[in-house]
């Protein structure tokens, strides 16, 4: 069981970092992090398996074998890629991520007790996410569907609620995100349901404060102590966020398996991040910023991945921000290469129209 679990974090912890030197090798040294590497390989492998599971899903529904090797051969290729260009990166210029997180302040005992205790909660949430369970009606299709597709290497053709065969069911086929986790269950030889319940949180929870944490850098990069304040309060939002089955925090912390949660928390949060990172207002010199254009529009196709519902809420959330900024910067330019980027969801939102 132990290499089981260890096979499934190298999934989802080497090979993302690895990928994910590819878009950031497009983003000026100074601002490259490791967490945020990590973040954009785990965006472009999710984006990667939407790309190849849809067209699988529509035309072969018994190829889920299929998926399990074209996504893991990519995958590797992605990987080799992006260490190859880390290597050419650190011949011509060196180490990228050396001394990335300094800047010639010396961390006082304040600040390092702050990012103790906003470490502490993070960790709580991760063994809270272990050890509790919340009942969720919804795993009686999700989950199930994970399974099926293991034990029987069928997409979406065979009903979770009776076990019969049936046509696809394009709202929820769209969505290849319980194909991902029976692509997860099959590599490394974990039951789905407790990839699922049990072992994803250890790896989404984290990343969503990564994200959080991408965002305090560029909101509080001349106050450092506010970082981990901001995490902390973030924290605490999440951990007392239960107060209707419908908020963010409720989704985050009780389905955190679920594409639907995925896209309330970190999907539309990377999208903040992004909005933040390309037209950030503080840093006027010309920088440049094509991994985040490159990580914008793979957002977009992990949205899609994520649930139906992406056509509609991060296409209007770009859509809202874009008119902002464009008025901001009386740059029409700006709400133009943010369309562009919508387009995977356009394209998403045709395909589910028209087959």
């Amino acid at each position: 069981m132990i290499i089981n679990i260890l096979i499934l974090f190298l999934i989802l912890t080497v090979v993302p970092f690895g990928a994910g030197l590819i878009p950031a090798f497009f983003i000026k040294r100074k601002k490259k992090r490791i967490s945020m590497v990590y973040i954009m390989g785990f965006v472009e492998l999710m984006a990667l398996f939407q790309l190849i599971a849809i067209p699988v899903i529509i035309f072969k529904p018994d190829g889920f074998g299929l998926i399990v090797i074209l996504y893991s051969v990519l995958s590797a290729i992605l990987f080799v890629a992006g260490l190859t260009l880390l290597v050419v990166d650190i011949r011509q210029n060196g180490n990228p991520f050396k001394d990335r997180h300094k800047d010639g302040i010396a961390v006082s005992r304040e600040e390092l007790g702050l990012w103790i205790i906003a470490i502490l909660l993070i960790v709580f949430q991760m063994v809270m996410s272990l050890f509790t369970q919340s009942f969720d009606g919804d795993d009686a299709y999700y989950v199930v569907e994970s399974l099926l597709s293991v034990e029987t290497n069928t997409l979406y053709s065979i009903k979770p609620y009776t076990g019969l065969t049936t046509s696809m069911d394009l709202r929820h086929a769209l969505a290849s995100v319980p194909i991902w986790i029976a692509y997860l269950s099959r590599i490394s030889g974990i039951h789905p349901t407790i990839i699922a319940h049990s072992l994803l949180g250890f790896v989404l929870i984290p990343l969503l404060y990564m994200i959080y944490y991408q965002c305090g850098l560029i909101l509080f990069r001349k106050e450092r102590k506010k970082q981990p304040i901001f995490l902390m309060f973030v924290s605490i939002m999440y951990i007392f966020g239960n107060v209707s089955i419908y908020t963010n925090a409720t989704f985050m912390m009780t389905r955190t398996w679920q594409g639907k949660s995925m896209l309330a928390n970190m999907v539309i949060l990377s999208i903040t991040w992004l909005m933040l990172a390309i037209y950030d207002t503080e840093n006027l010199e010309k920088e440049f910023r094509l991994g985040y254009w490159i990580t914008m529009v793979l957002v977009n196709i992990v949205a899609a991945m994520c649930s139906t519902a992406s056509v509609l809420l991060a296409a209007a959330f770009i859509g809202a921000s874009g008119l902002i900024l464009t008025v901001y910067k009386r740059d029409i330019q700006v709400i133009l290469r943010l369309l562009v980027t919508c387009v995977p969801l356009v394209a998403y939102g045709a395909m589910y129209m028209l087959i």
